[in-house]
């Protein structure tokens, strides 16, 4: 299975959140090549359920989400659309970026900057507001673009040196590339649990997709498969990870810690490149609903390092998802051959 070719057609497919229904329908026909059956919730969030055939069957959840951060038309002035953010939007990215307006047919867009040569230097050396951008698509009266239509970056996924990708949306499309690659691997083995996989929606604003999925679904184990930050120059050491380090295992209040002792245990056993991330609060991923669905469920959390999170160039390592995704695989043959009680 081609990692590549699965980024490439999910990023084909925008799905800003709470407008994920194009990226769903492919991840649905994605899924159903892995799975017994796929279905989608009134949710949004899409299944793939495989069943092990045992009766009152052990399930375990294996979640990413589908959506990516986006923005919305709010109004106009004169053709230029106003607009607001949908998920965590940084204002500093956001002038000259090139868009898309989700209308039908889809419209390019610019957003608005003004030049420096038209700015005071109290004006360059001042931070932004979203309220003081706007959307150029070329209208020059009416923009004939309804309120509440979506926008994504308009960013095509390209492959740098040394097996980096970088693309919009990979938060959190390379994670359900590792699933799909680890669901991949486990093609004829007889395991002794049923295996859901949810692409679930809506996790950038606020994790809502996973809570129905968890309460859906009402697994034994889950494990939310996320990014954390990647290595780059000026950020902290002590809170990103390298690129090329693998998988990085999530320990903390927000998993249990039986399920992160034994992904590491199972990483250390099958020499899988990783690292430990120490998550002392909510770890911004759909492990924090998971959790406390219904009566509790055991949650893990393995991220993939990611630079430039939230922004139209996320640039990933594809050997960090292979080493995911053969984490996902060899921690399910665990549990299957007995493992520990969890």
């Amino acid at each position: 299975m081609d990692i590549l070719s699965i980024i490439n057609k999910l990023s084909a497919h925008p799905s800003p959140s709470g407008f994920e229904h194009s990226a769903s329908k492919c991840a649905e026909a994605m899924m159903a090549r892995f799975f017994d059956k796929t279905e989608t919730d009134k949710s949004g969030n899409v299944y793939g359920i495989r069943k092990c055939r045992k009766k009152n069957a052990k399930c375990l959840l294996l979640d990413a989400h589908i959506d990516e951060i986006g923005l919305i038309v709010t109004g106009e002035e004169n053709g230029f659309l106003r607009f607001d953010t949908l998920g965590g939007v940084d204002p500093r990215i956001l002038p000259a970026c090139e868009v898309t307006v989700l209308t039908d047919p889809p419209k390019s867009g610019v957003i608005t900057v003004c030049p420096p040569h038209l700015l005071t230097r109290e004006e360059m050396d001042s931070a932004l507001d979203i309220s003081d951008l706007f959307i150029d698509i070329g209208a020059e009266k009416e923009s004939g673009v309804a309120v509440g239509t979506p926008v994504v970056f308009n960013s095509e996924p390209v492959r740098l040196r040394d097996g980096y990708i970088s693309a919009r949306a990979l938060d959190d499309r390379a994670s359900l590339a590792a699933i799909l690659l680890a669901v991949d691997m486990l093609k004829g083995k007889k395991l002794g649990f049923d295996i859901v996989t949810v692409a679930s929606v809506q996790e950038e604003l606020g994790c809502r997709g996973a809570t129905v999925a968890g309460y859906k679904v009402n697994p034994d184990w889950a494990i939310a498969v996320d990014v954390t930050h990647a290595t780059t120059p000026g950020a902290d050491k002590s809170s990103t990870f390298d690129a090329g380090s693998g998988a990085a295992i999530g320990v903390g209040p927000n998993m249990t810690k039986k399920m992160s002792d034994a992904l590491i245990s199972v990483a250390k056993d099958k020499k899988i490149p990783h690292t430990v991330e120490v998550c002392s609060g909510h770890s911004g991923t759909n492990a924090w609903t998971l959790q406390t669905v219904r009566e509790g469920i055991a949650t893990g959390l393995i991220s993939i390092p990611l630079k430039y999170m939230h922004t139209p160039v996320e640039t990933i390592k594809k050997n960090d998802i292979e080493a995911t995704a053969k984490l996902i695989y060899e921690f399910v043959l665990y549990l299957s051959a007995g493992g520990a009680k969890l």
